[in-house]
């Protein structure tokens, strides 16, 4: 059973993890043996790069980021979220949850994701915690109602914060892991202020051939009557968020929850993987990665406007998620 769910391609990737291991040793092995130093240097390291690359090439991390990292990251997000924590479980609070999850991404006002918050809320203990929180998810249902275009473009941009929240939020931390979302708060002022205009003119990543897309098309869907230069800015810094954000769902995020200290071999993260969804399931997801990789070769515009109307249920999910946790408590 357990060999037909570990394909024999993760055989010479472990073979190859094991060889640099070996080869790396004892430079790394502080970092293989002590999660609390990895997830440090992971974290600073992640945010470091997409500054980096936000200065280099932005438009072709806006093209290229969803199409490549966005499948993956919603599979993480449902992972890491509803899945380990076993929310799975809970028929109504599924129910309650994923209707208005499912209605906002089919295109309902954004106060239908809102809604969600409310439910996750209600699922938790009566306290002063739970109050709070619903008149916070009343504020930001109101708001939702009454300025629908311009909270859609706020929570688009806003959403990349809750996973930092989300991930910080996790287990206790090391004062230490702080820098984590100072530097990625720290880079995204700097960012608004112009720190990186100038070497986003020098390096050309104001255009990006053969993308189907153009700044200003970026600008036009995720500002709205700004100054045409802090619109810009706003869309620089959106970028770089936007790649702190899959690096917490696909590195940091997993490296924390997992219950191993150490990170796994290929074959054990693929039979971790497969006990979490199943076969099928994971089959979905591949084609549906896949599918999304191979229209964004034809038309990477297009296949890049179609996820984000899939992954319209995500940021609300994570939204809801916090509320519980905030509720509730973070899960064991």
């Amino acid at each position: 059973m357990e060999r037909s769910a570990s394909p024999d391609v993760f055989t010479p990737l472990d073979a190859a993890r094991s060889a640099f291991l070996r080869a790396s040793a004892p430079a790394l092995t502080p970092f293989f043996a002590d999660r609390e130093r990895r997830v440090l240097w992971l974290g600073v390291a992640s945010v470091l790069v997409a500054f980096m690359l936000t200065g280099l090439a932005p438009l072709w991390l806006l093209a290229l980021g969803p199409v490549v990292l966005g499948v993956p990251h919603l599979l993480a997000d449902v992972r890491y979220l509803v899945v380990k924590p076993g929310l799975h479980r809970e028929v109504s609070l599924m129910l309650g949850l994923g209707v208005p999850l499912v209605a906002v991404t089919a295109g309902a006002p954004p106060v239908f994701g809102v809604l969600s918050v409310f439910v996750a809320v209600a699922s938790g203990p009566r306290s002063w915690r739970q109050l709070l929180a619903f008149a916070g998810a009343t504020v930001l249902a109101l708001v939702a109602w009454a300025f629908s275009d311009d909270f859609r473009l706020a929570f688009v941009h806003g959403h990349n914060l809750v996973a930092i929240g989300l991930w910080f939020a996790l287990r206790p931390r090391p004062s230490s892991h702080g820098w984590i979302p100072a530097l990625a708060l720290g880079g995204s002022a700097l960012i608004l202020v112009g720190g990186l205009d100038p070497v986003v003119t020098a390096m050309g990543g104001w255009d990006a051939p053969g993308t189907g897309s153009d700044f200003g098309e970026f600008v036009a869907t995720h500002t709205s009557g700004l100054d045409p230069t802090l619109a810009a800015r706003v869309v620089l810094s959106f970028c770089f968020l936007q790649s702190v954000h899959y690096a917490m769902w696909l590195r940091l995020i997993p490296d924390d929850a997992r219950e191993r200290r150490a990170p796994r071999t290929f074959r054990a993260s693929w039979r971790a993987l497969v006990q979490d969804f199943g076969l099928p399931a994971l089959a979905v997801v591949a084609g549906l990665a896949v599918g999304l990789a191979a229209w964004g070769a034809v038309e990477l515009s297009a296949a890049r406007n179609g996820y984000l109307h899939l992954a319209t249920f995500h940021g609300y999910l994570e939204l809801a998620i916090a509320a519980r946790w905030f509720v509730k408590g973070r899960p064991a």
